[in-house]
């Protein structure tokens, strides 16, 4: 038999019953980015300039993924304030998402007033992009003064922008090109897009789970859909009690679970809201789900859903509990910006260890399937915090399990508004299991544990917070600046573990 750490889950432990029978996902978003060089043959080697777009283009068209991305350039370089409009023009009516502005060499000032023009009329992100030149004799393109040109007009006009100065060939060129390409992506494929909040409104007392819609609308281009219990639990009915015990009999006979206190009514309830949920999402295309996880789904309904919400997570759905709309739109943008490899998931502040730089991160068992650490497996219980109150009582079902270890990045977007966000990275260390749940232990990798806890503190910052797999915080920066979302700095603590308020 296959020992715990010989077995991996990398797509849900059920996700593939899952897709058997809910409606499947739409194609993902086709980012538009329009390369445009510029550059001028009067003063300049223009068989060099051509040359240099060439080389430009073809680079582009191999650094962006293309089941992401299509890529529209200009034939040649642009030299006129006339050329460059008709250019932008047309880019406008493909309905591009971001523009990379490559600077074959120095240009006429009119072009770059015409650019910046346009761009303060059609805000999308925009990046400048040059490097160095053949030295050694005449100044044949001038490049690096052209784009200092540029920018400068860009910033008498107030055109926001992104830049960058290397050659195709640099070690940081691609990363540095795909992290302004997810902004474009990511800002693009979320606007005029909607989320569900299951259960309609965010849980009795947690004032920091709710934002302005409206601002929510403006900066982000996200709708909220506000939908009942009872919609979403008729929407279940349409699943067959088969499939209902094909998903429960997997679960429970995985290898990986090794503990199990759940009734079956309690569990196939649970698995069956899971169904409705994640059919619900993808017929009405919504970028996640908010789930209102209690005290109806206790009250009214006999379950906990935290672990319907793990299952429809597995399925590539963000799902925050509680009905916390920014940690719904953290998720999302994680998840957008990755490219669907963050596997956000939602948890609380729970435990600081600062002489080890360590902090726990816990919730009730709602997190994905796919982030089972697979050297100690997985149980199936009733929520551990109705046991505080009555064992008997508790019920289920959720999904306890410590998480796989790696880097991570913790971000949150703030209560009211999410115009600020605090984001850092990490790693997931191994850990005993501190608190049932699901739990994971971070060592922050360029703050201390004491300055983060004193930051978020001080600053009386939400109480929810969501680690993403891999490092994604330049990716996040970027895309802060674009959406003009303030990021809050991590303070050096002035005394050990005591402070006061920033106010």
């Amino acid at each position: 038999m296959e020992s715990l750490q010989e077995i991996s889950v990398t797509n849900g432990i059920v996700s593939h019953l899952f897709e058997k029978v809910i409606m499947p996902p739409k194609p993902a978003y086709t980012a538009k980015i329009a390369l445009v060089g510029i550059g001028l043959e009067e003063h300049f080697d223009w068989q060099s300039i051509i040359k240099s777009y060439d080389i430009a283009k073809k680079k582009l068209e191999a650094v962006l993924p293309q089941d992401r991305f299509k890529l529209l350039t200009s034939q040649k370089p642009l030299q006129t304030k006339e050329e460059i409009h008709k250019w932008l023009q047309s880019m406008h009516a493909e309905g591009i998402d971001g523009i990379i502005i490559y600077q074959a060499s120095f240009i006429a000032g009119d072009l770059a007033a015409t650019l910046a023009r346009w761009l303060n009329q059609n805000k999308i992100p925009v990046l400048s992009w040059s490097h160095d030149e053949p030295t050694g004799g005449r100044l044949v393109n001038n490049r690096l003064c052209g784009q200092n040109f540029l920018l400068n007009i860009f910033n008498s006009c107030g055109v926001k922008y992104s830049w960058i100065f290397e050659s195709p060939e640099d070690i940081e060129f691609e990363s540095n090109i795909m992290m302004f390409a997810k902004s474009v992506y990511a800002i693009a494929s979320i606007n005029q897009r909607s989320i569900g909040m299951i259960g309609g409104f965010r849980v009795p007392g947690f004032y920091d789970c709710e934002l302005n819609e409206l601002a929510l609308l403006n900066r982000f281009g996200i709708k909220v859909d506000r939908i009942d219990f009872d919609t979403i639990w008729q929407h279940g009915e349409r699943f067959t009690d088969n499939t209902i015990k094909e998903i429960q009999d997997t679960l429970l006979n995985h290898p990986l679970c090794k503990f199990n206190n759940v009734t079956d009514e309690q569990m196939q309830k649970s698995i069956r809201l899971s169904l409705a949920m994640a059919d619900y999402a993808r017929e009405n295309d919504y970028l996640g789900i908010g789930l209102k996880n209690w005290p109806e789904l206790f009250d009214h309904f006999g379950i906990a859903g935290d672990g319907a919400g793990a299952l429809v997570q597995d399925l590539g759905i963000p799902v925050a509990d509680e009905s916390d709309m920014g940690a719904l739109l953290t998720m999302i943008i994680m998840n957008q910006i990755s490219f669907g490899k963050s596997i956000p998931t939602l948890v609380d502040l729970s435990l600081v260890n600062d002489k080890q730089n360590r902090i726990g991160f816990w919730h009730c068992g709602g997190a994905p399937t796919k982030l089972i650490n697979e050297a100690t497996g997985f149980e199936i219980r009733n929520h551990s915090i109705l046991e505080n109150f009555s064992e008997e009582s508790s019920m289920g079902m959720l999904l306890e399990f410590l998480q796989k270890h790696g880097p991570i990045t913790v971000a949150k977007y703030q209560y009211p508004d999410a115009s600020k966000v605090l984001t850092w990275e990490g790693e997931i260390h191994e850990s005993k299991m501190a608190f049932r749940g699901s739990y994971a232990e971070v060592f922050p990798e360029k703050n201390d544990s004491g300055d983060i806890l004193s930051t978020v503190l001080s600053n009386g910052l939400d109480h929810h917070w969501i680690i993403g797999r891999g490092h994604l915080q330049k990716e996040l920066n970027e895309l802060n600046h674009w959406l003009g979302i303030k990021e809050i700095e991590i303070e050096k603590r002035k005394h050990h573990l005591y402070g006061h308020s920033n106010r």
